[in-house]
């Protein structure tokens, strides 16, 4: 897998090679590029192009066609891509500054243009200053952008492929929208995490088994694979929220963004706390960032989440893992797909 791994990086840097050649007309068509080769190409796990590699590959398809291996790499770079259009515009709305340990889009743009005009920092009618404006503005277009260079990549492809793939850019959008509107159920959240995380995983599946002639009752099985693996990412990630000891991020960041994780709808269901706890627990809640203005009360929040409500959502997590497990055993898929799907698979429960 190290080896598609470098390939679909490399796939990824002619990618840009190409795009500087066709629109980098003056310096700030330059730029752009540069903004958006650095964070595509500054880290990631690369899961969705690899997942891909692995569903093709593993139920059957062949990589020893030179055209058919440039085609197959190049649809799995085009997934790295669509998930990281999304990501640039997900940090402008988040308002974060780092990811994968580097700037987002946004806060290279806005360190750029604050270089160069460190003047303009008058407040208009949404933004704070001309700088946040551009940085924001230019991250949503810089989105507009990979998803373009990505479904370039998806031409000449099956119908079902374009299909799934535009399918996939509305689902994530929606889920954007879920994701900045108030949760009112458990079954809203879980609903916003199939289409924010999901629907991802659902796709690189079905159209990796698609390409490789695999039936439709397989590709369902897939299907369900990515609904099970996405669900619990969520979850571990929500968990990741609370951890003391991540470096992953600042603790309780969701939270004190105001979002209600799994964890915390975890927390306010019926016997999950006592009495006393889940009074506090709502109470906290209720003062959204505040929450966390005085230290010896956040603690002991985050204490009460860390406790029995964590405990379920790692049974829930395990419950989903086996399951996906199941779902990869189903599917008869060649023993080195298999084991590398069956590794990320397992990252649920680390």
């Amino acid at each position: 897998m190290e080896v598609l791994r470098a390939e679909v990086e490399s796939v990824l840097k002619e990618i840009f090679v190409e795009e500087r050649a066709a629109n980098s007309h003056n310096a700030v068509q330059s730029e752009a590029i540069d903004v958006m080769e650095n964070f595509v190409l500054g880290s990631g796990k690369r899961l969705r192009p690899l997942g891909l590699l692995s569903f093709y590959i593993g139920g059957g398809g062949q990589l020893t066609d030179p055209e058919t291996k440039t085609k197959i790499l190049r649809l799995a770079a085009a997934m790295e891509l669509m998930h990281d259009s999304t990501l640039a515009v997900d940090d402008v709305m988040d308002e974060d500054e780092y990811r994968r340990n580097q700037k987002t889009v946004v806060k290279d743009l806005l360190d750029r243009y604050v270089s160069r005009r460190p003047d303009r920092i008058t407040g208009k009618f949404l933004f704070t200053s001309t700088a946040t404006n551009f940085a924001s503005s230019v991250s949503v277009l810089i989105g507009n952008l990979l998803y373009c260079m990505s479904m370039k990549l998806c031409f000449g492809f099956p119908k079902y492929v374009i299909d799934e793939v535009v399918d996939l850019f509305v689902g994530l959008n929606y889920g954007q929208i879920l994701d900045m509107s108030k949760l009112e159920t458990y079954d809203e959240y879980i609903l916003n995490v199939k289409f924010k995380t999901a629907i991802f995983f659902k796709a690189i599946a079905s159209i990796g088994l698609y390409l490789a002639g695999r039936s439709e009752e397989d590709i369902k099985v897939a299907q369900s694979w990515g609904d099970h693996f996405g669900i619990a990412f969520q979850m571990r990630d929500d968990l990741i929220d609370i951890d003391a000891n991540s470096k992953m991020r600042k603790l309780g960041s969701d939270i004190k963004e105001g979002k209600r994780t799994a964890v915390v709808w975890t927390a306010l269901q019926d016997g999950v706390l006592n009495a006393e706890e889940k009074t506090f627990t709502e109470e906290m809640l209720a003062k959204h960032e505040k929450a966390f203005d005085d230290k010896e009360m956040a603690d002991k929040f985050l204490e009460i989440l860390r406790g029995k409500p964590a405990e379920v959502m790692r049974k829930e997590i395990s419950q989903h893992h086996n399951d996906a497990i199941e779902d990869l055993k189903r599917l008869n898929l060649t023993q080195p797909s298999f084991d590398f799907l069956k590794k990320l698979t397992d990252i649920l429960l680390n």
